[in-house]
């Protein structure tokens, strides 16, 4: 009997250790390659479709704020970007008219608003450009970033009174 005690705590002890197992005599693995695409998207810009600078008198500084400028980034990588405005001249409705030149022309970004791992630094434009505005650091993944811009054009002392129009275009790249 005490022999029989032996071999079962024996048992016992080897099953808990994970000793004794059953085993298959010709066990065999395989293994499956797993792949995943990741795709990026693109990088894109939005701005207001239209823009009003208000009435000003000739020697004054037509001002006003440029709202919801915004990036998106779905490339999903670790490039930064860089966003630019350019300004065309003012151009005035009458034919014949003289042409407020856009050395006049101010673009004071506030700071972005972000989504994202990313880091987004704010520069002034001055004059026609194309200048850069915001420009986008540390990147890692998908990101976003939105601002209010200042927007002003000094107007010429000796400017005609008449309604004037430009285009301002924002770009990213």
């Amino acid at each position: 009997m005490n022999r029989s005690w032996k071999a079962a705590c024996v048992l016992a002890a080897a099953g808990a250790l994970g000793v004794v197992g059953v085993h298959s005599a010709s066990g065999a693995d395989d293994s499956t390659p797993v792949q995943a695409q990741v795709d990026g998207g693109a990088l894109s810009i939005s701005a207001p479709a239209s823009f009003d600078l208000g009435s000003v008198s000739p020697g004054g500084t037509a001002s006003a704020t440029l709202a919801g400028v915004a990036v998106t980034d779905d490339r999903a990588g670790v490039l930064g970007w860089v966003t630019s405005v350019s300004m065309g001249d003012l151009t005035p409705e009458t034919e014949g008219g003289i042409s407020i030149p856009a050395s006049g022309f101010t673009y004071d970004p506030a700071a972005a608003t972000t989504t994202g791992t990313v880091t987004v630094t704010e520069t002034t434009a001055t004059g026609a450009g194309p200048s850069v505005v915001q420009t986008a650091t540390a990147v890692t993944g998908q990101n976003a970033a939105s601002w209010d811009a200042v927007v002003s054009f000094v107007i010429p002392s000796d400017a005609l009174a008449d309604s004037y129009a430009a285009v301002l275009t924002h770009s990213v790249i």
